[in-house]
Formats: structure tokens, C-alpha cells, sequence
């Protein structure tokens, strides 16, 4: 082994804190499994020797197709020890896009669980997947083997740790909410950098990097920022606690029983936490330090968690090609400027640029944000044109977000270049519009997009999800906009929804919305 690997993470741990609790697993009526830092590292080593024992060699793919538990984390922790490449697999995705990350992957082997069963039964005769099956559960069927049975038949020897820090660790598939996803090959050191920088911010923002905190994640493991959450965690020593699906009184129960001083939500899991009913009588004084990032917050989402809560609020933003965060909004900011995501990492460089002439812009201009540092990507998995394409020469990633920089650093983020509204000559950032529109107390849920108008080229088209029993008119709607923003920049056409659609990692699925029927107003 030739520097820090993430495999090495579990060794360290185990030989430091072996009986300390290195993951728990809540479920629907509590505690259903515990594991310690020996035991993890121990089954861990067995992954890898199971694996090697199938002929699965350092570069190979290992697919995963489960939910939160704790094998997900030893087979992703197994496979990298060894040198392959764990391969999370959305479990939300149908038969063809599952179909698709395993084919384009070249996974030699799959694990899944219950819920995933039914796709699983459906592809595994396809060709392009996977001969080797393991399953974790009871009903195992005929084609797979018992993951139990696999990990124990293993040896329990330590694993010789094949990879250096620069080598691969994982292919984590981006979102794919405009068109196939794109697999990501992050290394060891992107994936240590990521931790890295998270302890660094806290140490310097004045929070306490606590060996014995325990971190609530119930966003799902096939997420980098999911699992970066688990490494920062497990970086530094401390508990994860776990989660497979988010119910908002049982995970307010979770943070009251687990006494989590921390944990990670994107905006939608905040308003539904915030609108439990019994909110008041959950125990959560040992939760101080409330994280927040997938989407815009603004400021009267961060004010209210951080009333309701009485915890620290830290906003992160980045993407999967990036490790995954770039920027953090830190506590003493929160506030003070709720409408950006902060300033970048101490390990990452950021500059923002003319799309079309790559020249960095001035303060307050809107600009695409580049990224440079240890934690870029190595490149998307057999795609070395487009890696070309967003990598330049000089190493800055060249993302798709739009920003504006203020005078003080503090990056805001406007859209992404292609949701962008040219209506009437005026470019129109959705973001800024949808931040206005969540304000409202009748507003659960916007977005915003641009749909083909005769007379403008583009019209403002906002979708909105009221909360129960709120009413609101699309006049309304266009209104409350008008008085807070340029006239150009209101709604045109508004249409109500039940909820939003959504891909399977959550991401709205904004094409969908321009044939959505709305109510035009002028």
C-alpha cells in the first residue's frame, strides 16, 4: 500500500477503537444491527478475500443494488481493499436503467438485497450483466449465492491493501437528468481529500471534530454524498447511524434515541421534518449541527431550522465529479448570507468564467464555475471525449452550474447553464425565482422552467406544490413574484401539482414540466 486508501481507514480504525461502534442500522421498530470497528474491518477483510476467491482482480467493477445497511458499506469497503471498483447502483432505477449502469460498468459480479429482487430476477438472464450473484436476505434465489454465507466461508485474515492513494476506488453514476448517467472514476485521494476538507471546516469554523459523534445519514449510499458523509465520519473514528428510508417521525425518533449530534438533509426531507406534528415532543437537544444541500434552502428554510432545531446550520454544494462538495456555507454565514452556498474548500480552487469566451468575470457576474484540486475526478468511465470536453489542459473541471461570486467570495448559485430562460432578450436563472416563490407561507414545493412562447421566444413557467390545505392562485403566484423581482422575470404560465417529478435520485425532472398543463397569466 503506497499512502492513506480508504481501506486503510477500517485497519486504523480497528487497531485504535476496536470495540468503539463503527455503523448501526435503525430500522422501522429500532436498533437492527450494531457492528464495532474490529468486527467491521474484520468483515471487510473477508469481502476482499471472498471476492479475490471469485476472480475478481484490483480494476474490476463489483456492482451494488441494495439499500442502506451494512453490507452495502463492507462490500463497498471489501472491493476497495482489494483493489476493485464498487459500483453503486441507484436502487430506485427500473430494469433497463439498471440494465444500462451494469452493461456500461462491466460489472463482473452483483450483490442486491430484497428490494431490488424483482428487477434483479428480471435481467439477470440479459446479456451484458453480471455471472455472479450475491444476495443479502432470506428467499435467496436459485441464480445467486448467500452474501452470510459468502462473507463467512471467506478468510478472516488481514488482506495485503492493494491500492496506492491515486489508484481507483469507486464509479459512482452522476444523476442523468439529461440523459444517460455518466459513470465518475474518483480515486482514493479524491475521496480522502472530500474527508479531508470536511474536518478541516469544522476545526476551522469553531466546531468540534468529536472521535465519539454519531452521524445520522438516511440519504441513500448510492450517492457519493451519502457515502462521503459515512468516510467523514468514518475518517475521523466516529459512528454512522443509518437509515434506509426516510419516514419523518421515525427519523426524529432516531435522532432522539441515538442522541446524533449531527446529520444530512437536502430541503424537501427539512420542510417534511419541520411539518411532523409531533415535532415538539422529540428529545433533540444532543442535535446541534443541522446539514443541508442537493437543492436551494434560502433564507426562510435555514431561519426556521435553525429556530425550531436550535442547531448550527452548514450548507454544502458540489457535484460527483467533484468528490462530492466544493463549497460549504458554515454557521456563522448561515444567516448572513442564506442565499449562497458558501465559499469553496480549503483544497479546492474555484474561478468563475464566461461560457463562451472561458474568461474569469468580475464579481456579481454570472459565470460558469470551475473547479481545480484533489478532489476532480479522475474521468468518466470509458468516456475519454467527453472527459476532454469538461477537463481542460491546465486541470479545471468546467461544471455546468451557473454562479455570481460576490465582492467577500461567497458564491451564489443562479442555475444550470442549460435550465437557463432567454425571454424577451432577458436571461432568466430559475433558481432566483424559485427562491423568491418558496418563501411564501403557502409554498411547499417550486420549479422553474422555460417553455417556447410566440411572442416572448421563452416564457416563465413555475410549477408549484402547495402545502395541505394552502390555497394560491396562479395571479398570486405571478404577483408575489412581481413584487420582489423584475417584471421580466414573473410567471407567465403556472400550473399545480400534487408533487413534483422526480428521477430516481430525487433530481426534479424539469423537462417534464413544459407539457405539464398550467394556467397562463398575464
Amino acid at each position: 500500500m503506497a499512502g492513506m486508501t480508504v481501506g486503510w481507514l477500517a485497519e486504523r480504525n480497528a487497531n485504535k477503537f476496536p470495540e468503539k461502534e463503527a455503523v448501526v442500522m435503525q430500522g422501522p421498530d429500532g436498533r437492527e444491527e450494531a457492528v464495532t470497528h474490529a468486527v467491521f474491518n474484520e468483515r471487510t477483510d473477508r469481502v476482499a478475500h471472498g471476492l479475490r476467491d471469485r476472480g475478481v482482480e484490483q480494476g474490476d467493477t463489483v456492482a451494488v443494488f441494495m439499500q442502506n445497511n451494512v453490507p452495502t458499506l463492507e462490500l463497498y469497503l471489501g472491493a476497495m481493499k482489494l483493489g476493485a471498483l464498487p459500483v453503486p447502483v441507484n436502487h430506485r432505477f427500473k430494469v433497463d436503467e439498471v440494465a444500462y449502469v451494469l452493461e456500461d460498468s462491466g460489472a463482473d459480479l452483483l450483490a442486491f438485497d430484497a428490494d431490488a429482487r424483482g428487477t434483479v430476477d428480471e435481467l439477470q438472464s440479459r446479456e451484458g450483466t453480471p455471472e455472479e450473484y450475491l444476495y443479502v436476505g432470506d428467499g435467496r434465489p436459485d441464480y445467486a449465492d448467500s452474501y452470510e454465507g459468502f462473507r463467512a466461508a471467506a478468510s478472516a485474515e488481514p488482506v495485503d491493501i492493494v491500492p496506492s492513494r491515486l489508484d481507483e476506488a469507486t464509479l459512482m453514476y452522476t444523476s442523468g437528468t439529461t440523459g444517460q448517467p455518466k459513470g465518475c472514476v474518483l480515486t482514493h485521494e479524491n475521496l480522502l481529500m472530500q474527508a479531508t476538507n470536511s474536518v478541516i471546516t469544522s476545526a476551522t469554523t469553531g466546531r468540534q471534530v468529536d472521535i465519539d459523534g454519531r452521524d445520522l445519514v438516511v440519504t441513500p449510499l448510492f450517492h457519493i454524498a451519502a457515502f462521503g458523509l459515512f468516510l467523514n465520519a468514518f475518517y475521523v473514528s466516529a459512528t454512522t447511524v443509518l437509515m434506509a428510508d426516510f419516514e419523518p417521525g421515525r427519523v426524529l425518533g432516531v435522532l432522539e434515541e441515538e442522541a446524533c449530534p449531527g446529520g444530512f438533509f437536502v430541503p424537501m426531507m427539512a420542510r417534511a421534518l419541520l411539518n411532523q406534528p409531533d415535532f415538539d415532543s422529540y428529545d433533540l437537544s444532543a442535535f446541534d449541527s443541522f446539514r443541508i444541500g442537493a437543492a436551494p434552502s434560502g433564507r426562510e428554510l435555514k431561519g426556521t431550522i435553525q429556530e425550531r432545531f436550535g442547531a448550527d446550520i452548514m450548507d454544502a454544494f458540489g457535484q460527483t465529479e467533484l468528490s462530492p462538495t466544493t463549497t460549504t456555507l458554515t454557521p456563522a454565514d448561515a444567516l448572513e448570507k442564506p442565499e449562497t452556498v458558501g465559499k469553496p474548500l480549503l483544497n479546492v480552487m474555484v474561478k468563475v468564467v464566461d461560457p463562451e469566451t472561458g474568461e474569469e468575470v468580475d464579481a456579481g457576474e454570472i459565470g460558469r464555475i470551475c473547479y481545480k484540486g484533489p478532489t476532480v475526478m479522475q474521468g468518466y468511465y470509458g468516456m475519454p471525449e467527453r472527459t476532454e470536453e469538461v477537463i481542460d489542459d491546465d486541470g479545471w473541471f468546467h461544471s455546468g452550474d451557473l454562479v455570481r461570486a460576490d465582492e467577500d467570495g461567497f458564491i451564489e448559485f443562479v442555475g444550470r447553464s442549460d435550465d437557463m430562460i432567454l425571454s424577451g432578450g432577458e436571461n432568466i436563472y430559475p433558481a432566483e425565482v424559485e427562491e423568491i416563490l418558496h418563501e411564501h407561507e403557502a409554498v411547499d414545493e417550486v420549479a422553474v422552467v422555460g417553455v417556447p412562447d410566440d411572442t416572448w421566444g421563452e416564457r416563465v413557467k413555475a410549477a408549484v406544490v402547495l402545502h395541505d390545505s394552502a390555497t394560491m392562485t396562479a395571479r398570486e403566484v405571478r404577483s408575489y413574484v412581481g413584487d420582489r423581482l423584475a417584471d421580466f422575470k414573473k410567471p407567465r404560465e403556472v400550473a399545480f401539482l400534487e408533487a413534483l417529478p422526480r428521477n430516481p435520485t430525487g433530481k426534479v425532472l424539469k423537462n417534464d414540466l413544459s407539457t405539464v398543463e398550467g394556467v397562463v397569466v398575464e
